[in-house]
C-alpha cells in the first residue's frame, strides 16, 4: 500500500538529503526547532521553527470530542452545530466501543433512523481539511437490510396494522420472514423490513424469482406453523425483496437555488467517489490508488482535505486517507458546472440510506475541521512515512515560525515519547517529526 509521504516537488531529492534540516530547507517543508511547555492533556505548547505559512484564523473551524458531550469544543471557531444532531454520548456502562485514551464515545443504530451523524457543519471557503476517528460495529455484508414495500393490503384477522413481531411468507411459503420496522404510507400501502436471523429472507439466490405483485401474508408472531394470515398485500417492489446497507462515509453538498449537488465517498462493496451532477465519470475503487477496508470492528483516523475547482473543469482535489493510507493522489473531480456553479457549502459524516439491521452501531470519538489545509499532529512514529493514527492536536495561535497548541493526547496518552508534525498552507509537512518525551527524566524534549 502507498501512503503519503509529504508534499514535495523535489521529493526524490529530499530522500538523500544528509540531515532533517537540509532536506526541509531544500524541499520548503515545515522545520520543528524546539517544543517548549508541558507535555499534558490540555496544557498549551509552542512550536517553534519555519515555514509554518500564515493562517488567518488559528482556531480550526470546529473540534469535537465525545468526552465533552454533544456542543463543539470552545477550542473550534464554531460552538454550535449547523443542522440536527444525531446519536447519543454514552460511556464503558452502556458499551466497551470506546476508543483509547476517551472516556465517552458517540453512538447511532442505523436501523432506528438515517440521519447523519453529529450534524452538518457550514463552510464558506475553497479549502477545507477533516480529521476524525471512528468505529464501525457492522458487517455491512451481514446487516443489510432487508425491505419489502407492499401494495393492496387486506386485512384478514384481527390487528389493525402490519407490525413488528409478525412472520411473512410467500403464498406458496417458499419465502420466509420476520418483521423487525413497519412503515405505513396509506391505509393499504408500506414498508416492512425484516430480521437477517429468521427464516430463509436472506437467501438471495431463493429470493431471486420474487418479484412485484406477488402475493405475501403476514402472520402472528406465536404462529409459526403459519396457519392463520392476518393479512393479505402484493409486494410494490421492482426486485421482489431489497437489499441495501448503502453506507456513504463523507458527504459536502453545495445549493444552487432548488437544486443541491453533492460529492460523496462510500466503501460499500464496489467502494465509489461520486460527483453526482456535476463528474465526468464514476471514480470506482477498482481505478483507486490503495483499497480501502470498512472500518469494521475498528478504530479508524481518517483525513479528508478538499480545494474547490473550475466551473466546467476536472481540477477539483479531493484527498481521502485511512490510517495514513492515501486512497488515490492523481485523481482530479469536477464539482461545479454551468449547471451545478455554486461551491459545495456543507459537509457531513457517515450516514445509512434506506435502512439496516438493529443493533448496526457506529461510533465516533473525535472529529476535527478547518477551512485551511494547516493543522498539527502528534504521533508515535519518527517519520511522516512510518505514522499510521496521527493525533490532532488544536492550535490557538499561528505564525509562520510560531505555534501555540492546545495539547490532546488521544490514544497516545500512556506512549513514553510521541512526534511533533506540522502541515502548512501548501499540504507540505515535516518528513522527520520533532521528538518529544512527556516520560522522560531530563530533558523534556529532545530533537532525535
Amino acid at each position: 500500500m502507498k501512503k503519503d509521504i509529504l508534499n514535495c516537488p523535489l521529493r526524490i531529492l529530499c530522500f538523500v538529503c544528509l540531515s532533517t534540516i537540509s532536506c526541509a530547507l531544500f524541499s520548503q517543508e515545515p522545520l520543528i526547532d524546539s517544543v517548549e511547555g508541558n507535555l499534558t492533556e490540555g496544557a498549551v505548547v509552542t512550536l517553534k521553527g519555519g515555514n509554518f505559512t500564515y493562517k488567518i484564523n488559528p482556531k480550526p473551524l470546529l473540534f469535537w470530542s465525545a468526552d465533552q458531550g454533544e456542543k463543539p469544543s470552545i477550542l473550534g471557531r464554531k460552538q454550535q452545530w449547523d443542522g440536527v444532531f444525531t446519536g447519543s454520548i454514552v460511556d464503558k456502562a452502556i458499551t466497551d466501543v470506546i476508543a483509547s485514551g476517551s472516556k465517552k464515545v458517540l453512538r447511532h443504530d442505523y436501523s432506528t433512523g438515517s440521519g447523519a451523524l453529529l450534524a452538518k457543519v457550514s463552510f464558506d471557503s475553497d479549502r477545507l481539511y477533516v480529521w476524525r476517528k471512528r468505529y464501525d460495529d457492522f458487517d455491512r455484508l451481514k446487516d443489510v437490510a432487508i425491505r419489502t414495500r407492499y401494495k393492496s393490503l387486506e386485512k384478514l384477522g384481527a390487528a389493525s396494522t402490519v407490525s413488528v413481531g409478525m412472520l411473512m411468507s410467500t403464498a406458496n411459503k417458499a419465502i420466509q420472514g420476520k418483521v423487525v420496522q413497519a412503515e405505513t404510507s396509506g391505509a393499504t400501502a408500506g414498508t416492512v423490513y425484516y430480521a437477517n436471523n429468521y427464516g430463509n429472507i436472506l437467501d438471495r439466490t431463493l429470493t431471486a424469482s420474487i418479484g412485484t405483485d406477488e402475493v405475501m401474508y403476514f402472520y402472528a408472531e406465536s404462529d409459526k406453523d403459519l396457519k392463520t394470515p392476518l393479512f393479505k398485500a402484493l409486494i410494490d417492489e421492482g426486485k421482489g425483496i431489497f437489499y441495501t446497507f448503502n453506507h456513504k462515509i463523507f458527504r459536502m453538498w453545495g445549493k444552487h437555488g432548488s437544486q443541491i449537488n453533492n460529492t460523496y465517498i462510500s466503501l460499500d462493496s464496489d467502494g465509489v467517489a461520486v460527483s453526482e451532477y456535476t463528474q465526468v465519470k464514476t471514480f470506482w475503487m477498482g481505478s483507486w490508488d490503495n483499497k480501502i477496508n470498512s472500518a469494521t470492528k475498528r478504530w479508524v483516523v481518517e483525513e479528508f482535505q478538499y480545494q474547490a475547482g473550475t466551473i466546467d473543469k476536472e481540477d477539483g482535489i479531493l484527498f481521502y486517507w485511512q490510517d495514513r493510507v492515501k486512497a488515490w493522489e492523481q485523481q482530479r473531480f469536477r464539482f461545479t458546472t454551468s449547471a451545478y456553479p455554486n461551491k459545495y457549502s456543507d459537509v457531513y459524516q457517515t450516514q445509512v440510506s434506506n435502512g439496516a439491521q438493529p443493533g448496526s452501531f457506529e461510533y465516533f470519538d473525535s472529529l476535527y475541521i478547518d477551512d485551511t489545509w494547516h493543522r498539527v499532529y502528534i504521533c508515535s512514529e519518527r517519520t511522516w512515512f512510518a505514522c499510521t493514527q496521527p493525533e490532532v492536536v488544536i492550535p490557538v495561535s499561528w505564525s509562520d515560525n510560531e505555534i501555540k497548541v492546545n495539547l490532546r493526547l488521544g490514544a497516545l496518552h500512556s506512549q513514553p515519547r510521541f512526534y511533533f508534525y506540522v502541515v502548512n498552507a501548501d499540504g507540505s509537512v515535516n518528513s522527520v517529526g520533532f521528538s518529544s518525551c512527556p516520560k522522560c527524566p531530563e530533558p523534556p524534549f529532545a530533537a532525535q
